[in-house]
């Protein structure tokens, strides 16, 4: 799990009084200033260490005594609570291109700051993680052996070969359909990657928001995972419907359903991928409701859910419009 800002904050910061005289400021600044310290921005602060303001080291520079630092400090500036999530720090930082913010406690006393360089780091480093167990490839250790590894790997593709049979027992109910129209089968793999892909992308941001963003609104990203899957299907289906029928207009001049076929396979694609976009999105949800984790176990129920779901459409399809 992602850290909170609270263990992932710096104090290579500066502080100052709201009262001083930018002279007295830039003292203060050039001698406690070293190689590490964050100067982009200073840090107003009363004499309880709450954030009230903060101060361009610019601003400083540019401002002549008998200035006093109230008078540039900014009061209203963008800040984090040490509750915050790294995805939110992360947003923050990006809003408003700065290269750090204050993080404070809900009392508003300053607690420390977080870079924006740290942020993203830590946001690639769990990123990756969620990456290994997708693959089945967590606690992976370069120096293990060969045999470790692959006794690692080993009870996932056993799950997948035996969730393969699902697939096949689908395929031999619909032997009779395949037999009459053996063109389908050309456009099985289509069809399936197709529904793979776009449930990949669903299922990639749903494990990302669970694990980094346990408090985001689980029902608004559902909608808009189903919004997006919509509107990718719609179009994913006009287009393989238009290279469905191209494929058999110059390879299968001899077929008279050329039309009928395309239009299966385009409304196939239109069920499958909504499909698919919907299970990427509750699959990971339902899984960590039953305290499983999403990462770990969300590929290989994906893999047998898209493929059981779409053959099942593709051939129901092809057997009520085509037979």
């Amino acid at each position: 799990m992602i850290k909170s800002l609270k263990e992932l904050k710096r104090t290579n910061y500066l502080t100052l009084s709201k009262d001083i005289d930018v002279k007295d400021a830039m003292r203060i600044v050039i001698n406690n200033v070293t190689n590490e310290t964050m100067i982009d921005d200073l840090y107003v602060v009363d004499n309880k260490n709450k954030l009230i303001g903060v101060v361009s080291l610019k601003a400083l520079i540019i401002a002549r005594s008998p200035a006093r630092i109230e008078s540039l400090m900014k009061s209203k500036y963008p800040q984090l609570f040490e509750e915050s999530s790294v995805v939110e720090a992360i947003d923050m930082v990006q809003k408003y291109d700065t290269n750090a913010l204050p993080i404070v406690s809900k009392s508003n006393t300053l607690k420390g700051i977080i870079t924006a360089e740290d942020a993203l780091d830590l946001l690639k480093e769990e990123s990756l993680e969620d990456y290994r167990k997708m693959a089945s490839l967590n606690e992976y250790d370069v120096n293990a052996s060969a045999l470790m590894r692959s006794k690692k790997r080993l009870p996932w593709l056993v799950i997948l070969l035996g969730l393969s049979l699902i697939t096949a027992s689908v395929l031999s109910f619909f032997e009779a359909t395949i037999e009459q129209i053996v063109l389908l089968i050309l456009f099985q793999p289509m069809i399936l990657d197709a529904a793979g892909n776009i449930s990949t992308q669903s299922l990639a941001k749903t494990i990302l928001l669970l694990n980094h963003e346990p408090d985001a609104n689980i029902n608004k990203h559902i909608k808009n995972e189903l919004v997006i899957g919509l509107i990718n299907s719609l179009f994913s289906s006009m287009i393989g419907f238009a290279i469905a029928y191209f494929f058999l207009v110059v390879f299968a001049k001899n077929e008279p359903r050329n039309i009928e076929i395309s239009l299966v396979i385009g409304l196939t694609l239109f069920i499958a991928l909504l499909i698919g976009a919907a299970t990427g999105a509750f699959v990971p949800i339902i899984l960590k409701k039953l305290k499983i984790d999403p990462s770990v176990a969300s590929g290989p129920f994906m893999t047998t859910l898209n493929d059981v779901f779409s053959l099942i459409v593709y051939f129901t399809l092809a057997t009520v419009f085509l037979i």
